[in-house]
Order: C-alpha cells, then structure tokens, then sequence
C-alpha cells in the first residue's frame, strides 16, 4: 500500500541577489526590499501563469489587486551580494481576495537558512473612473492557475 501525503500548497520561487543600492548605511538589506520582493514574486507567478495584475477595459473600468495587509519578520540579516530565495505560498484564496505567505532564505555555502518570512493580502477590485473602488471575486483565470482544486 502507498504513503498518502498532504498535497502541498500552490507556490511559486524565485532567487535574487542583494544589490549594493538595496542595502542601507549599515550594510544591510533595507528592510523595504523584502516588501518589494514579496511583490516582485507575486508578480513573476502571475506573469508565468499569463496573468495581468491590471486591466483596462473600454467601458473605463480597471481592474487590479491592491494590497490590503502585509506583515514581514526579519529574523537574519541580509547584505550585498547574498542570493535569496523568496517562496511564494497560496495561503488562502477567499471570495475577493489572496493570502500570500512568503519564506525568505539565503544561501549560506549550499544550505538555504531562513531569514525572514512575510504574509500579504491582496483584493481583486474594480475601479471606475471617478477612482472608486469596489471589491470583485476572484477571477475564474486566477483561480484556477494560482489555487488548482
């Protein structure tokens, strides 16, 4: 008889170096960049998926996915030149929106050590032409790619 595992949860890696301009006077990864990179991956999933973060239709509505939490916690410090992995979780797929959990881990001689991790929680909303915004469901698309059933 086979091992039954848990099905693993929909994610998405990517990897980057620690750039000199991302650090700040102390040498350190600026704790900004790892809220930039939370998006960075979120977007690199979407995009190998082929899907808009944002769309404009005719009849003047955009739709898009701006952020309604985020929370990271640093746990290690990163400097120049350190390669980063950044995994993207699925951590909920609700009704109009998207939890993200994210595990940050550096390179230390061919182990990878966690050194943060962050959640971020995204609406998927249209937005009219007065600037109005209103929460929408998650597209089908989106659904589908990011949260297979």
């Amino acid at each position: 008889m086979g091992t039954v595992r848990p099905m693993e949860p929909p994610s998405f890696t990517i990897t980057r170096r620690v750039e000199f301009h991302e650090t700040d006077a102390a040498g350190l990864m600026h704790f900004s960049n790892f809220y930039r990179w939370m998006e960075v991956c979120e977007h690199e999933w979407f995009r190998a998926h082929g899907l808009p973060m944002m769309t404009a239709s005719p009849d003047g509505l955009n739709r898009g996915w701006p952020r309604r939490d985020s929370t990271c916690t640093h746990l290690r410090p990163l400097r120049c030149g350190d390669v980063v992995r950044v995994r993207a979780t699925l951590a909920e797929c609700g009704e109009n929106t998207l939890t993200f959990a994210f595990l940050f881990e550096k390179d230390r001689a061919g182990r990878w050590t966690e050194v943060a991790h962050g959640r971020m929680t995204t609406v998927h909303v249209r937005q009219d032409s007065s600037g109005r915004m209103e929460a929408e469901p998650v597209p089908a698309a989106v659904r589908a790619a990011l949260a297979p059933a």
